[in-house]
């Protein structure tokens, strides 16, 4: 291998930007694999972290990962989102007159760097064959700060705060201490994502900024993780579009090496990114539309079944749904049963703790706080109601979307939190998937695919708080001191948890 460093790389603006190039022996040409990250190119977990950059050189690839505008050995002036489509455009137009590459390129990375392989594969520059973004999709407006759902608060905090702009003292302020980030202290993107008044018109900027990943005319190999926070623009990135799409997902959190290993539960070491070898999948992928290797296409999409194991095929598959019943008793039944009443309390000075579940917040490398984590210390709350049905008789098998419906008095705006959870035998309460509403009471849990066995009992949490991974509020604004109060859940016919079949 020929490894140069830092070596310039010039924009249309004259700002330049610098990359490591990796070469593999012999006077080529090759063909090239790019990355760009926000994160310092020289870590090993940030170079290497989406595919074995070492092992795509020995398959005959160059690749080059590069600092991002403002970050670390780049030059200019950082901007989250703004100009990494027209920055990868002109990098990959520079590639092209490198003495060592044949023109045939491929774009690859993990979360921001997944998303700007979205948006520059949309501005179609030449020579650019394939791209393999994983964990992210392609409008951040929708799926990083939660869209049309409860705002992410404890991502747009911890990702800002300790990944971009590192200040950890404010960090776990935030994070530990319920403090708002003052203007003064936080990166102006922040200040201006959580300012009430200034959010939705830099979301507005944000969404006309982004093109749909339907309209991206180059071949994609999307991954996406059950616990990944992105997981449902992920996998909506990877529906129908204007080229060829392959979908892969596994129990996996956002950060991390894709072990499908979490503090409280263990999916087995099948279920690794390394197990399925995401690396040489990857890398058959650009095999296939860089140099044409007539390599045996695989099925649309292949994910992991809790349960199953891997499964292959369209997603969602065919599958009649599950409907069940919230009842006044706090059963789960397949009968909407009579029309009843129950009461959710909250306490903003006391709000539910987040566990588990779609997270990015600290100890995210080791999944420490994502993914299927015990739910009883959260029963009993009077901020929290649950329903169970009974003991199931044999296996029951999910795979598709969830969906949970709820009727109730609470003013328009007010957050509602739920979290599907399977109960043992042995009594513990595992979450297998959450989702949040922030504007209506119909709340998405996104994507599941789940075998609750025999005798376990399947259950739903709701809230309206859900600390850090949300505000602490019960609402995405602010308001000027903590609320505590009540409202109301209409039980029976009118409030159902829907399993399976489509979004």
């Amino acid at each position: 291998m020929q490894v140069s460093f830092d070596v310039p790389v010039p924009m249309s603006d004259g700002t330049v930007l610098r990359a490591d190039v990796q070469l593999p022996a012999g006077d080529g040409p090759f063909p090239t694999l790019l990355q760009r990250v926000p994160y310092d190119k020289n870590a090993p977990a940030t170079r290497d972290g989406a595919l074995d950059t070492t092992r795509a050189v020995r398959r005959g690839y160059a690749v080059v990962t590069q600092d991002c505008r403002g970050r670390f050995s780049s030059d200019g002036v950082f901007a989250p989102f703004v100009n990494e489509a027209a920055d990868g455009v002109d990098t990959l137009r520079w590639i092209s007159t490198q003495p060592w590459s044949d023109g045939n390129h491929g774009m690859f990375g993990r979360s921001y760097s997944a998303f700007l392989q979205w948006q520059t594969a949309a501005l179609r520059p030449e020579g650019l064959r394939a791209i393999a973004p994983m964990f992210s999709g392609a409008n951040p407006a929708r799926d990083w700060f939660g869209g049309d759902a409860a705002l992410e608060w404890g991502f747009l905090a911890f990702w800002s705060l300790r990944h971009l702009a590192p200040d950890p003292e404010l960090a776990d302020a935030v994070l530990y201490e319920r403090e708002e980030p003052q203007q003064e202290g936080s990166p102006p993107w922040l200040a201006e994502w959580l300012d009430d008044e200034r959010r939705a018109t830099a979301m507005a900027d944000l969404d006309a900024l982004c093109r749909a990943a339907a309209d991206v005319a180059v071949p994609a190999l999307v991954v996406a993780g059950w616990y990944d926070l992105f997981l449902r623009g992920t996998i909506q990135a990877a529906g129908p579009g204007a080229a060829p799409r392959e979908l892969v997902v596994g129990p996996w959190p956002h950060g991390g090496a894709n072990p499908g290993v979490f503090p409280e539960f263990d999916f087995g070491p099948a279920a690794s990114g390394a197990a399925i070898g995401l690396t040489e999948r990857q890398l058959d992928w650009f095999d296939r539309w860089l140099r044409g290797t007539d390599n045996d296409p695989r099925p649309a999409a292949t994910w992991y079944h809790h349960g199953r194991g891997w499964v292959s095929g369209n997603w969602p598959p065919p599958q009649e749904p599950v409907q069940l019943y919230l009842g006044a008793d706090g059963t789960l039944t397949d009968s909407a049963g009579e029309p009843g009443l129950a009461t959710l309390g909250y306490d903003e000075a006391d709000p539910v703790p987040t566990l588990g579940g779609t997270t990015f917040l600290p100890g995210l490398e080791v999944a420490a706080n994502a993914g299927p984590r015990d739910q009883r210390a959260l029963l009993g709350r009077p901020d929290v109601l649950s329903w169970f049905g009974d003991p199931l008789t044999e296996a029951l098998d999910v795979a598709g979307n969830g969906r949970c419906t709820v009727a109730t008095d609470a003013a328009a705006g007010t957050r509602w939190v739920a979290r599907l959870v399977e109960r043992g035998p042995d009594g513990r309460v595992m979450l297998v998937a959450d989702g949040a509403s922030g504007s209506n009471p119909i709340i998405d849990l996104g994507p599941v695919a789940w075998r609750f066995a025999p005798g376990s009992q399947i259950g739903l949490l709701l809230s309206h708080t859900s600390w850090p991974k949300h505000r602490r509020w019960i609402t995405d604004s602010a308001p000027t001191a903590a609320r505590k109060g009540s409202s109301t859940v209409r039980t029976g016919p009118a409030s159902c948890l829907t399993l399976g079949g489509e979004a």
